[in-house]
């Protein structure tokens, strides 16, 4: 589909989610992470039927593409490596996909949550991690139109768009939370027509982590 065709596109369904304190240097390798991966999504059709990849778009994401040093959780433990961050890019389209009404193939939790209810960006149980050939996130289209992706990356903020040349009404998504000391479990449920009372989308616990300093 050519570049003409994706400009009738309008913006369906959006999402925006901040990035973070301005003060980190974390901040500032995930950004130019998020900012090279962004490259490969931006504007990407996905046919009706069409399954999306996040890895087989972003690509390997090491230092000879340009990736450096961000954030990942890496078993029980927080630690840097290349191509760190990029989970807040998979995290956001799966929130999307979520609230667009997309059929979800593969999604990963997260094995622990490092957010407080001050720092946390998006709600418990809408991330998505992804680990470069070993976990992804895909999902398809069923809708019977190509759908478009866009996005935007400020200092402040990421910001991701579900487009359409049809219109595509919100889903309501809702993640039900039950907190102990030391984990959180949360179910997703989406409402769709097919499923007024809801459909379980997922089912994850996540145990608590506390942030070393020199992470923060």
């Amino acid at each position: 589909m050519d570049v003409d065709t994706r400009l009738d596109f309008q913006p369906q369904i959006t999402l925006a989610q901040p990035l973070g304190s301005a003060a980190s240097q974390h901040l500032t390798n995930k950004k130019q992470n998020l900012s090279l991966a962004i490259q490969n999504l931006q504007q990407v059709v996905i046919a009706p039927g069409q399954i999306f990849s996040f890895w087989h778009l972003v690509g390997n994401p090491n230092e000879k593409a340009g990736y450096v040093e961000g954030r990942t959780i890496t078993g029980d433990a927080l630690a840097t490596t290349v191509g760190g961050g990029l989970c807040q890019l998979s995290g956001i389209l799966y929130f999307l996909a979520l609230k667009s009404g997309l059929t979800i193939l593969e999604r990963h939790p997260h094995s622990k949550d490092i957010y407080t209810d001050a720092t946390r960006f998006a709600p418990l149980g809408s991330d998505a991690t992804v680990v470069y050939g070993y976990k992804d996130l895909r999902f398809q289209n069923p809708f019977p139109f190509p759908i478009c992706l866009r996005f935007s990356l400020s200092d402040q903020e990421i910001r991701a768009w579900i487009c359409a040349g049809e219109a595509i009404a919100e889903t309501p998504v809702e993640f039900q939370t039950q907190s102990a000391e030391t984990s959180t479990q949360v179910d997703t449920i989406r409402y769709t027509p097919s499923h007024p009372q809801g459909e379980r989308m997922s089912s994850n616990q996540y145990p608590k982590l506390r942030v070393p300093a020199h992470l923060r």
